[in-house]
């Protein structure tokens, strides 16, 4: 085996080229200031690890944090919340964390009342914004909508699309839409940002659509409107008949075809780690179909490479840039986001195979692509390779292939499994 030296050096050395507060503050969930969140689940999904991070990172934050819960979760809604390692006594004798069933949100009397339930929120919105919060943050899980005996109509009509949230003639939260596309309606205050989530394991298909119509039609514009649990936790590992589970920690070659819509592959991806509340990371080009598909998604960090960057340059909250074609300073940036994320399922996305073979010596790719490996063999870290094998000769690609014990095809709109371990 030809000696590494140019790379072994660097890791000896352990010198840091990337900023040590790079990733202090990357997020896990895709959501954004003004987001208003429709979230379906069943019981076969973990819901308690996406509340708690969505609780976690409001918390950490800065943020004041309402959650609503069924009133059967009552016992057990406060260890799975420390579970997940969030403070529960603290943040709720700070006041920034609230917790309340949902007899206590709309029942206070033992009577329904979503007059005053509105009343309350909007309140609670005014609170936290004269008390210097950076958001009001709210969760608000109606379970299956059995503390008003299945009639979600009622709950939709007179409280959630009750004026007094989204009328801009009435409320001070929301603000005309300003997109080219009027007729969307209004936008809410970037200080909100709110979950409803909806438990759809016992409702027909039909009652699904029409209860996620009736939600939709309120007038207020979210950047991420639908998040379905279920759906989205084994999207990608479902299309090579794997589930999440049994695809963390395999380090995946992709070989695909540029003239197709490949970004959709590590799309399905980047939703399965989303649900599943695992970082991911992509390591692509400044010009690449993925920097222009994940470029507001603030969840996902983009590490992008440019021919007119000579040193690290964070330019985002979500992007950094990277001197094109530098192997030493990607595997600084990949060590630098394992050392933050130890313990936790992490995953790695690299479209710079192709890249990095045109610009440099086949050997040197060679070369970053088993120290990449090596750093990322941890069963906890999951990695899937890009590789556009009709830019390259044989041989080369063939000693790619070799690297991988997974590897999948993606062409005619199509993904195919090859080989899986």
């Amino acid at each position: 085996m030809p000696k590494l030296s140019f790379i072994d050096s660097l890791l000896r050395k352990r010198k840091r080229f990337i900023p040590s507060d790079t990733f202090e503050t990357a997020s896990v969930l895709n959501l954004s200031d003004g987001d208003e969140i429709l979230l379906t689940y069943t019981s076969a999904v973990d819901k308690m690890k996406f509340f708690s991070a969505f609780i976690r990172e409001g918390l950490e934050n800065g943020d004041a944090v309402w959650y609503t819960y069924p009133d059967e979760e009552s016992a057990t809604v406060k260890g799975e919340l420390k579970k997940h390692g969030i403070n529960v006594e603290k943040h709720e004798t700070n006041g920034s964390l609230r917790l309340t069933s949902l007899t206590e949100d709309f029942m206070p009397n033992g009577k329904l009342d979503y007059k005053q339930a509105v009343i309350d929120g909007i309140k609670w919105w005014n609170e936290a914004k004269r008390k210097g919060y950076k958001h009001a943050r709210g969760l608000e899980d109606v379970g299956d909508f059995s503390f008003v005996n299945g009639e979600w109509q009622k709950y939709v009509t007179d409280y959630y699309l009750d004026p007094r949230w989204d009328d801009p003639d009435t409320s001070e939260w929301v603000h005309p839409d300003a997109s080219p596309q009027r007729e969307l309606g209004v936008v809410m205050s970037p200080f909100l940002i709110e979950i409803t989530a909806v438990n759809v394991e016992h409702m027909m298909q039909k009652e699904v659509t029409e209860l996620l119509k009736a939600l939709t039609g309120a007038s207020v514009v979210p950047s991420h409107a639908f998040i379905d649990l279920l759906e989205y936790k084994d999207t990608f590992s479902r299309s090579i008949d794997l589930d999440h589970k049994r695809l963390v920690g395999r380090k995946i070659l992709l070989e695909f075809d540029p003239a197709t819509d490949y970004e959709t592959v590590v799309d399905r991806l980047a939703r399965e780690c989303m649900a599943n509340v695992e970082p991911i990371f992509v390591f692509t080009s400044k010009i690449s179909p993925l920097h222009t598909h994940f470029a507001d998604q603030s969840a996902i960090k983009l590490f992008l490479t440019s021919i007119s960057t000579s040193a690290p340059e964070s330019i985002s909250e979500n992007k950094m840039l990277l001197p094109a074609n530098n192997a030493p300073l990607i595997l600084d940036a990949v060590d630098k986001v394992l050392e933050t994320y130890v313990g936790v399922n992490v995953c790695f996305v690299f479209d710079i195979l192709s890249e990095l073979l045109t610009s440099t010596e086949p050997e040197k790719t060679f070369m970053f692509l088993r120290h990449a490996l090596d750093l990322l063999s941890s069963e906890k870290v999951t990695s899937l390779f890009l590789l556009n094998p009709g830019a390259h000769r044989p041989e080369v690609v063939s000693q790619i292939r070799g690297q991988f014990p997974d590897q999948l095809t993606y062409d005619d709109d199509q993904i195919r499994a090859v080989k899986i371990s």
